[in-house]
């Protein structure tokens, strides 16, 4: 008896930040997953095999399955705390492996609630968007006073994912921006703008090329929120330098990475590994 369940990491393609405060955003679901396995054991459910020793896998299951009879295996492509979703995705994917294992599928909805409650243990007030994202699969804006959210037409669409190296902590940054918000009102609404911008842009058939100036702008702001870093910024620099249209970077903030719109993303991946920047295409994934 096993149950199984898989669900994708996500990019946040504008309006980090200003998402928690009611403006939409636009995310796309990636081609880098989490893996669930459940199998039957004696004693308390535990975790038997994870990528990472943290305790924070043992508490996200312990919110999502029962609390005896399961052993868990995890395995995940998702590099972890770097913005892509990798909690929202390891939820998902343990609701669906439980559904799994009682024998049926898990709905939108079911995984959507259930993820909520462990993404807010591990996030503080998370907009929902990760998750919404991850349970969905592909492109798609999201509107967090629903919330609710709307497919986008995005195809194939494929990214370049650029690693800082560094990890960025949500909670902390969230938390710290929310401080500032009497200094701060002014850039949020500003990104917003620029998410409405891109999406009007989306759904009138554009593409990410199309909105490159709205991205570069969403870069500037996030970088004026206080959450870019410098290690971020020069990363965005050297992708721009080397033929981008637009690079920025997604989630947080505090570390994590830098995505990045390029007519060659092979070759900019290839350029950027040989130079010493983990790099990899991220695709859209359904």
């Amino acid at each position: 008896m096993k149950g199984r369940g898989k669900a994708p990491g996500k990019v946040i393609v504008t309006g980090e930040h200003a998402v928690v405060y009611g403006h939409r955003a636009v995310a796309m679901a990636i081609d880098r997953h989490t893996e669930v396995e459940l199998t039957p054991r004696d004693g308390p459910t535990s975790i038997v095999e994870a990528p990472i020793d943290d305790a924070r896998l043992q508490r996200c299951v312990a919110l999502l399955l029962p609390p005896d009879g399961l052993a868990v295996r995890i395995r995940s492509t998702l590099p972890i705390g770097r913005g892509l979703g990798s909690s929202a995705s390891l939820s998902v994917a343990l609701v669906r492996a439980l559904a799994s294992y009682e024998g049926r599928d898990a709905r939108y909805d079911e995984c959507f609630e259930k993820a909520f409650v462990a993404e807010r243990h591990f996030h503080g007030t998370p907009s929902g968007i990760d998750h919404a994202t991850v349970a969905s699969g592909g492109a798609l804006v999201f509107d967090p006073k629903g919330p609710s959210f709307e497919r986008l037409p995005l195809g194939d669409t494929r990214l370049v994912a650029i690693d800082s190296g560094t990890a960025g902590d949500t909670k902390v940054l969230v938390a710290g921006v929310r401080a500032r918000m009497s200094e701060l009102r002014s850039v949020i609404d500003d990104i917003g703008a620029v998410s409405e911008a891109v999406i009007a842009r989306l759904l009138a058939g554009g593409t990410l090329f199309d909105a490159a100036p709205e991205l570069r702008e969403n870069q500037r702001l996030l970088s004026a929120l206080g959450v870019s870093t410098e290690r971020i910024d020069a990363l965005v620099a050297w992708a721009l330098a080397r033929g981008a249209a637009a690079a920025k970077l997604s989630g947080a903030g505090g570390g994590g990475i830098v995505i990045a719109v390029h007519e060659d993303p092979e070759a900019l991946v290839a350029n950027a590994l040989g130079a010493g920047h983990p790099a990899f295409v991220a695709a859209s994934a359904a």
